[in-house]
């Protein structure tokens, strides 16, 4: 859901989102805001600002403007190919009846409940030390699997020593309701059977899980990077990584220019070969090792990750985790 104010024309965070919506393939909805006061000039020039920005090739979506129901029901299964722009008023209330329907019929992005079979995952995404009588306490999105609580043995971690914590969860809250299980796609609370040191290692970032557990300093990923003024990305280049709930700054350690990409996206352009080594500048698509900077994470092939410097943007996906032996540098 973009906001826009329809009395100044989209900013370049308005394109920026636009550009990474159409990356990760996530469905468009355009909302003009503040229309009860917004001259008709203002807002016809920011309607043609956006739609030019639509159809622009770097996202290929084709504007909709949204009048009436019929036109709501023409759009919710047609979102990867158009992009439904909404006139509102908070004011008024016009045009919010439009966008509450079709926010209500908009089909499910992900079916958590068919990853109910797959091993138990908790990211966490808060830690509450010392609560209480109740001790340490976390907090997080179940992203596969389900846990019973009082019984089943868990891995806490990773530590900065890219260890885990083997403990047991005590208890389970979800929406402040105590519960004996947690399942795949719900956000839940656990309550941890911790001493003192062990407290202290807790920060946000890590995972529960209940088998193998395993962290890295490095990972392979295919990137495609979306913006940059001026930058070039070759190796030992830097950046912030957001990898799901990890956020740790990353470097590159080897690069390789791919043509057949884990995106699905065209073939890369953009990127050459000087004495230097590979340069890649927006629109380049390679094959990068990344090391983190400070401590291990814990990662797994199929995540998507984002990474950012100043103004450069770039997004990929994580398709393998070195071994120890090709691991080292």
């Amino acid at each position: 859901l973009i906001l826009v104010n329809s009395r100044h024309p989209p900013t370049h965070m308005t394109q920026h989102h636009l550009n990474l919506c159409c990356s990760y393939g996530i469905p468009v909805i355009v909302v003009f805001t503040k229309i009860d006061g917004c001259p008709d000039h203002a807002l016809a020039t920011s309607k043609k600002e956006l739609a030019k920005l639509l159809k622009s090739p770097d996202i290929g979506r084709r504007p909709f403007a949204v009048k009436n129901e019929a036109d709501v029901d023409t759009c919710v299964g047609k979102l990867q190919i158009l992009a439904p722009m909404l006139d509102i008023s908070c004011v008024t209330g016009e045009g919010l009846p439009l966008l509450r329907k079709l926010l209500f019929g908009l089909p499910k992005r992900r079916r958590h409940e068919k990853k109910v079979n797959r091993p138990f995952e908790l990211l966490i995404d808060d830690v509450f030390n010392n609560v209480p009588g109740v001790g340490s306490v976390v907090s997080g999105f179940v992203n596969a699997g389900e846990l019973t609580v009082g019984t089943t043995q868990v891995y806490v971690g990773p530590t900065d020593d890219g260890t885990f914590l083997r403990t047991v969860a005590k208890s389970a809250h979800i929406s402040r309701i105590n519960t004996t299980r947690v399942a795949a796609g719900q956000s839940a609370t656990l309550a941890f059977s911790l001493n003192k040191e062990m407290r202290k290692k807790l920060r946000r970032g890590m995972v529960v899980v209940k088998e193998n557990p395993t962290s890295t300093r490095q990972f392979d990923a295919e990137i495609c990077v979306l913006k940059g003024e001026g930058t070039t990305i070759r190796e030992s280049y830097q950046a912030y990584v957001h990898i799901l709930n990890v956020r740790q700054t990353a470097f590159a350690r080897n690069i390789e220019i791919v043509n057949n990409n884990a995106l699905g996206l065209p073939p890369s352009h953009g990127a050459k070969q000087d004495s230097e080594g590979i340069v890649l500048r927006p629109g380049s698509r390679a094959k990068v090792r990344f090391e983190f900077a400070k401590r291990p994470e814990y990662l797994r092939p199929g995540m998507r990750m984002l990474f950012r410097d100043g103004r450069v943007r770039g997004v990929g996906i994580v398709t393998g985790i070195p071994t120890e032996a090709s691991a080292t540098p």
